[in-house]
């Protein structure tokens, strides 16, 4: 590493086009103020700017003027490489330091905007998109095989590594610092495990977490455009519907949504007309009855990057779509609601830690009540307990688990996934963590940024905010999961303010039916694709085991990510030979 000294920044969005926050319009990249001896390339917005302008001393008049990238120059010029640890928001940011000749390249706590790079000898190529890297010399970009294993076990490779061989993402909260001596990584923040949050009535958990949700929505209408809400009838993406809606008052907001006229399960009207009831939102409603899975897939977008993720790409292509006929530019979504309440399951363990015995026998016989007692055995919350208990047991006690290699994995990408077989302990308090904070999580959130982009569209999760994330990390889970219902925080927080009928919700809508529809309409295609046997995937994929399972319907309540099996395999095939490679 010694000697490095020759850098290459790629700039595959436009920075001069794509401006979605008011301070940022006008401003051209890389970013160099007069006085200042270094310059930056940003892809991002800080939602802490206040409190970053008041301890960068700035005068009131000045905090309109100012672009999120120059304020981030100006921290820099004040904290060094430190200034990373002062930023909230979603960010990947390069700094190019001419004193000190330095790079510094640095990615929100969450892992929402990404940046990939990869060293070339003495040459250093840097991107937000690891296509991007893997072409820069003009060579045939080549495929990790490692990397493509875990893509088909349905898992994220923890280095960093990406498709392309030799092209690493820098990871969620890493900053990377490059120079003539050589290449420097640390974690710019990290979660504080043992915070705990511990309050004496359910409403005062709830009104903290409902500031911090409105904060979260707040900051995220900072736009160029009125802002719009991909609104289903969940209590998520209607809870940050009903607080946007209130913001903008007497205004409508706009909402967008998938209705079905004949696959009746998977339509809810029926929410979003109380919430225009309730609010008076200009409610866009999209029909996708025949936006089915597999349809037309041999020409949808190709996304050089990776193959799709997404076998409902159809309806958000739809969505982005009138999105932009509509004039807007910035589109809150609630996808990452789901993740934050999953530490619901240590519900009894923390009412037992707490000293709550008749509650936790209360919440387990509603549980018992709610789902029968063979479902509450077979999803763990019992053994749940008892792990937690027996890790705590003096002595650093750890209860171990085997994790398994997929069923539907060939020996061959066994071979790749050593680590998979091996035995590993398991810390159940950090589960949670890995829930949050990992990089499935982070690859859900940033997957979609090339696809919104496409049209000219930034999608926000107020969800991914990462103030929001580290109170629920530290609250008992029982405020995730209590009386029998998940997401108990989010039902209290909004008495008054999301609709009854929604907010007492107890089953989730499922898309399954739309799934197998188009499994049904598009048969003879995909069982060709499965029977032939010159497709890359059968490598990685058991073909006698896809062949069993890719048309055998299942009902919501079974579902799985192994469904979503024959879907990788026909999206990386399409991928791969796109990419002649």
């Amino acid at each position: 590493m010694g000697g490095m000294c020759s850098w290459k920044v790629i700039l595959p969005w436009d920075t001069g086009i794509f401006w979605t926050t008011p301070e940022e319009v006008g401003e051209r990249q890389p970013l160099e103020l007069k006085g200042l001896p270094f310059k930056i390339v940003m892809d991002g917005r800080l939602d802490n700017r206040p409190e970053l302008l008041s301890e960068l001393s700035f005068y009131p008049e000045e905090k309109g003027t100012l672009s999120d990238a120059a304020l981030i120059l100006y921290a820099y010029e004040r904290w060094g490489e430190h200034c990373l640890e002062h930023f909230i928001g979603e960010y990947a940011l390069i700094i190019v330091d001419q004193r000190r000749g330095e790079l510094l390249c640095g990615r929100d706590a969450l892992g929402d905007r990404t940046l990939f790079y990869s060293f070339k000898g003495t040459r250093l190529v840097i991107a937000s998109e690891p296509w991007a890297v893997a072409g820069a010399d003009g060579s045939m970009p080549e495929l990790d095989e490692r990397a493509l294993a875990y893509y088909f076990a349905l898992k994220c490779t923890e280095d960093g590594q990406t498709l392309f061989k030799n092209v690493y993402e820098l990871l969620p909260a890493q900053a990377m610092l490059v120079n003539a001596s050589g290449q420097r990584s640390w974690r710019s923040w990290e979660p504080d495990p043992s915070r705990r949050v511990r309050y004496s009535t359910d409403q005062e958990y709830a009104e903290q977490f409902h500031d911090l949700l409105e904060l979260s929505v707040r900051c995220r209408m900072r736009a160029t455009t009125p802002v719009g809400v991909l609104m289903s009838g969940g209590l998520d993406s209607t809870s940050v519907a009903s607080l946007a809606a209130r913001m903008i008052e007497p205004k409508p907001l706009t909402t967008l949504s998938y209705v079905f006229d004949e696959l009746k399960d998977c339509d809810e009207r029926q929410y979003i007309a109380t919430m225009k009831e309730k609010w008076g939102i200009h409610s866009i409603q999209i029909p996708c009855d025949d936006a089915w899975p597999y349809k037309d897939w041999q020409h949808w977008p190709h996304n050089p990057n990776r193959p799709e993720g997404n076998p409902y790409r159809l309806l958000k292509e739809r969505a982005y779509q009138r999105t932009y006929t509509e004039g807007l530019r910035v589109l809150l979504i609630g996808a990452f609601g789901d993740h934050l309440y999953i530490g619901g399951k240590d519900f009894l363990t923390d009412l037992i830690a707490d000293g709550r015995f008749l509650d936790a026998g209360r919440e387990l016989g509603l549980h018992i009540r709610s789902i029968g007692l063979r479902r509450t055995w077979q999803t763990g919350y019992v053994q749940w307990v008892a792990r937690n208990w027996l890790n705590r047991l003096p002595g650093g006690m750890r209860i171990f688990r085997r994790p398994t290699i997929p069923a539907w994995l060939t020996s061959y990408s066994a071979r790749q996934l050593p680590e998979l077989g091996s035995e590993r302990f398991s810390f159940p308090a950090l589960d949670r963590h890995r829930s949050l904070l990992g990089l499935d999580a982070a690859l859900s959130s940033s997957a979609e940024i090339f696809n919104a982009n496409r049209h000219s569209l930034e999608l926000r999760d107020p969800y991914r905010d990462r103030r929001l994330v580290e109170y629920v990390l530290a609250l008992p889970a029982y405020q995730l999961y209590n009386h029998g219902l998940p997401k108990w925080i989010l039902r209290v927080a909004m008495r008054g303010i999301l609709p009854d009928a929604i907010r007492a919700r107890t089953k989730p809508t499922s898309l399954i039916s739309l799934y197998f529809r188009g499994v049904e309409r598009e048969a003879d295609l995909l069982q060709k694709c499965f029977q032939d046997p010159l497709t890359d995937w059968h490598r990685f994929v058991k073909p006698d085991w896809l062949s069993k399972r890719w048309n055998i319907e299942v009902p919501p309540d079974q579902d799985s990510p192994a469904l979503l099996i024959p879907w990788f395999c026909i999206s990386y095939e399409k991928w791969r030979n796109s990419l002649n490679v």
